[in-house]
């Protein structure tokens, strides 16, 4: 194994963390919080990073899963209100599954798509209904890619007899309940393309956790050296400096296990239970990092037009969204008691 980004996933990481910090202060934060972010994302677009993943005849450059899961760390970093793990992970879904059609309209930044795993849908033949609770960015979606009937599948909203009611999050990400009396339904693979497309939103989405963490620390470790109590700043005292190293190492485990789950799926090995360990760890992590961060910021952690706490938002959102860490945990002991040659595995 070998963690060392390639040239040219670091020339990705570089790039994407320029045009994220160029284009998304404090004040853009507050503006976006709960709607799209049309002007990154098209800047996302003309950089070639909506379509990373796709293949070259569709608009995109080929990288790898490593390449993606940086890019979508650096859109943690500044709560970047955009459909980007979404996409990134349909579209692939997509183009494995023989659906071309569309997917240069993302890579262009004409279109978003939409994802969820959750159950809830139907499938007779090639007709998909059912309903699915808290979608992100159904509302617009040009495919929204889902599981129904054992089957990985996607169907365009557009085109569809479906109603979509939107519902309120912690970080303001539009999200809607999706109500499907008839779409007709586009099979992308079987069980096994259900299973790698969610070790992949796994570890995606502990990614994005990792740069928001990573975030919060950094600016509440600016904020008590900056702060004075008693004459002195506030990381000088033991108490508060043990928190955040408390933080810090809670943030490198993940970086750890992140780095072990996307080297995985890089290879095209299994990793569910590094996929599991990955999402385990960061809903912990978002868990006490976001509340270290609003701790140590004391009284002003609780303002509103302060904005670490939309960091603290963000994190117990994204701690919840494919379930919290006790969910998770049992899903890898149900994975472990039903196969016993299976464990961590390098």
């Amino acid at each position: 194994m070998d963690y060392s980004l390639t040239e040219d996933q670091a020339a990705i990481a570089e790039l994407a963390e320029k045009i994220f910090r160029e284009q998304v202060n404090d004040d853009v934060q507050a503006h976006y919080h709960d709607s799209l972010n049309t002007g990154l994302w098209q800047t996302l677009a003309d950089a070639g990073l909506t379509g990373l993943g796709l293949a070259e005849q569709h608009g995109g450059s080929a990288m790898g899963f490593i390449a993606q899961c940086l890019v979508i760390q650096a859109q943690g970093a500044v709560l970047a209100q955009i459909p980007l793990a979404e996409t990134l992970l349909a579209a692939q879904a997509l183009e494995a599954g023989g659906v071309s059609d569309g997917l240069a309209r993302v890579a262009a930044g004409d279109a978003w798509l939409s994802l969820s795993l959750a159950e809830g849908l139907s499938l007779e033949g090639d007709t998909v209904r059912g309903e699915l609770d808290m979608v992100p960015w159904a509302e617009g979606a040009l495919y929204l890619v889902a599981q129904a009937g054992g089957r990985l599948i996607a169907f365009a909203p557009a085109d569809a007899d479906i109603e979509l009611e939107p519902q309120r999050v912690s970080n303001g990400r539009p999200t809607c309940r999706v109500q499907v009396t008839r779409a007709r339904a586009l099979d992308l693979g079987g069980p096994e393309a259900i299973a790698s497309l969610r070790q992949r939103q796994q570890v995606m989405v502990a990614a994005l956790q990792l740069g928001v963490t990573q975030e919060a620390l950094r600016r509440t470790a600016a904020y008590t050296s900056e702060r004075k109590q008693f004459g002195k700043p506030l990381a000088a005292f033991q108490a508060v400096a043990h928190r955040a190293a408390d933080g810090y190492m809670d943030i490198e485990a993940l970086r750890g296990v992140v780095d072990i789950a996307m080297w995985r799926l890089e290879e095209r090995l299994d990793a569910t239970l590094q996929a599991g360990a990955a999402r385990w760890w960061a809903a912990e992590a978002c868990h006490r990092v976001s509340h270290t961060a609003q701790h140590l910021h004391g009284g002003i952690g609780a303002d509103l037009q302060y904005p670490i706490h939309r960091y603290f938002l963000w994190a117990k959102q994204l701690e919840f969204d494919l379930g919290g860490a006790a969910h998770q945990l049992a899903a890898m002991g149900r994975h472990l008691a039903s196969d016993n040659q299976s464990g961590i595995t390098l």
